[in-house]
């Protein structure tokens, strides 16, 4: 775990462009989680770095639910292929355990390609399309297996609200694995800006196995904190 932290922590300074030109923002939340009737905690943590042409992204999430915990880590960068152009590349790795769901470890890595579908005043709208693998292990089950990836996202900004929903389908093309792994990952998020640096925020996230209809289901409020 200490040398994937340090690999992020690399990869989110690399860049080609003029440390000067960067924009630097960084995120913190707490607050309570339930999930399944069970009540819990979280932290969240997340820190990005914006040029015109790129984009770094590293955020860590984690909370516990009784004697369950959830632990989410993840980097994502992506570069336009010129300032003021809709087409960009992205990819995409990440970390995963939840032992709610009986996951011990999920390695995920996706890349492809993305496209501003609508840029307006107060948001916007991109598409993705690419290639995703994971390696599982459930239970001592290791499973490897290899996905199409698509997703929608859209960011909204209103005075002092912001809204965020993003849609998510993986389809899994490879047939190591005898179970059917495709799923629809829905996630949707409001904050409400309560001071210039503090706001509440609610959101849920949602995971929709479509070969036997399990929709597990989590939701929480958090205060966050911005600089």
């Amino acid at each position: 775990m200490k040398l994937i932290l340090l690999f992020l922590a690399i990869a989110l300074v690399s860049g080609a462009e003029d440390m000067n030109s960067a924009v630097w923002s960084q995120y913190a939340r707490g607050g309570l989680s339930h999930d399944r009737g069970v009540n819990g905690g979280h932290g969240y943590y997340r820190i990005n770095r914006k040029t015109a042409t790129s984009f770094r992204d590293l955020r860590f999430f984690g909370y516990g639910l009784g004697n369950d915990s959830y632990i989410y880590l993840r980097y994502k960068s992506s570069s336009k292929y010129s300032p003021h152009g809709k087409l960009y590349n992205f990819t995409t790795a990440s970390y995963k355990k939840n032992t709610r769901a009986d996951l011990a470890m999920r390695y995920h890595f996706n890349q492809g390609f993305g496209y501003f579908m609508n840029k307006y005043k107060n948001g916007h709208v991109t598409g993705e399309l690419g290639h995703a693998y994971d390696m599982s292990d459930f239970l001592n089950d290791t499973r490897k297996t290899s996905y199409l990836k698509s997703g929608v996202f859209w960011d909204h900004d209103l005075w002092e609200i912001k809204t965020k929903l993003e849609i998510e389908w993986f389809k899994q093309i490879s047939d190591v694995v005898t179970d059917d792994l495709s799923r629809i990952q829905i996630f949707a998020e409001i904050s409400y800006q309560l001071t210039n640096s503090l706001s509440f925020i609610m959101g849920f996230e949602q995971d929709y196995y479509t070969s036997n209809n399990q929709i597990p289901l989590s939701y929480y409020f958090s205060l966050g904190w911005q600089k």
